[in-house]
């Protein structure tokens, strides 16, 4: 539908409301049956909440005195089922305004209980009958709490300071790069949750960093990522992602030989290995041939297939260099003895 034909639908929908409300206006009979309506449905609810029902409440549950060492799972069921029985103007205020106080179990005067992997204590519901009675407004009667029995598991608390650790995905503008590592203040946390869970936790993961075509540093906040039970005071931390421009160079590096036994000397073809790589503006004159090592292993030239090329690898580069490549990746060599 087109927006001329939408505002025009609109606008025949709005006369024929408007006509209707005219023809109720003008129709005496109608207005009248709606007033007695609202007045019989307003008389037949107030006689209704008048009667007796039953019904079932929430009522809150608080623990104290915990041991140090001891904390409680984050899914206890901090709450109790209430079976009152009033009328339906005390149950309706309750539900409006909900205001009990929570009922408090003292932890240290529980009694003890244990499964094949849990340990806690537990108490009788009912012997809080009293307490929950005291606080039911006049005319509600307390039938039954739920559960009878409550039980109360006790995890072993446990504290580390584990790493941040956070991923990232980034693109960079043309003649840009990331200049480092991304720096994380602080780089770990102080967590505290179940020592089960603790033991096994090596580090904190923050939320995925992730940036498109960047020309610049950039600084943020990123929140971490908690399992569940585990909790720190600090919630995220500074991210400092480095960028600058970069150059690219070529340098010529010497080809090392790996293996090769004192009676025997080699020659390779070529005799250097040719190296591009790209180097943030920064660190460019830090760069020094000398910080990469192109080398070939001869372990493979004593074996009875013997190969007609070497293969180079690069047994060290320097830091912070990128887009390296080196040519030629094969070599080809003379073996002679030494005389």
């Amino acid at each position: 539908m087109s927006w001329s034909g939408f505002f025009y639908y609109l606008q025949n929908l709005w006369v024929n409301l408007r006509d209707w409300l005219d023809r109720v206006r003008q129709d005496r009979n109608v207005i009248i049956f709606l007033a007695f309506l609202v007045i019989s449905t307003g008389f037949w609810f107030l006689n209704a909440l008048r009667k007796d029902y039953t019904a079932t409440l929430t009522y809150p549950v608080r623990f104290e005195n915990l041991p140090e060492d001891k904390m409680l799972p984050d899914e206890l069921k901090s709450k109790i089922l209430l079976k009152v029985r009033a009328g339906g103007f005390v149950i309706l205020r309750y539900q409006l305004s909900n205001t009990f106080l929570p009922l408090t179990f003292d932890v240290s005067e529980m009694k003890p209980w244990s499964s094949d992997d849990e340990k806690g204590v537990y108490t009788v519901t009912k012997d809080g009958h009293n307490r929950i009675v005291a606080q039911l407004s006049q005319g509600m009667e307390l039938i039954d709490i739920e559960p009878d029995t409550l039980f109360v598991p006790l995890w072993e608390r446990g504290t580390a300071r584990v790493p941040v650790k956070v991923e990232t995905q980034f693109t960079f503008e043309k003649q840009f790069l990331q200049a480092g590592p991304v720096l994380l203040r602080p780089d770990s946390v102080e967590i505290y949750g179940p020592r089960k869970i603790i033991d096994t936790l090596g580090y904190i993961e923050a939320r995925p960093l992730m940036f498109e075509n960047l020309a610049d540093t950039v600084s943020t906040m990123v929140n971490l990522d908690f399992p569940p039970q585990i909790k720190s005071s600090v919630k995220r931390v500074a991210a400092m992602i480095p960028v600058e421009p970069f150059t690219e160079l070529n340098v010529s590096v010497p080809l090392r030989i790996n293996g090769l036994p004192d009676s025997l000397r080699i020659k390779t073809f070529p005799s250097e290995i040719q190296i591009s790589f790209r180097v943030g503006i920064s660190k460019y004159e830090k760069i020094d041939r000398n910080m990469f090592r192109a080398v070939v292993d001869l372990d493979q030239v004593f074996n009875e297939e013997r190969p007609d090329r070497l293969k180079v690898r690069m047994e060290r580069v320097p830091e912070h260099v990128e887009s390296l490549n080196f040519s030629p990746i094969f070599v080809e060599y003379l073996l002679e003895k030494k005389r």
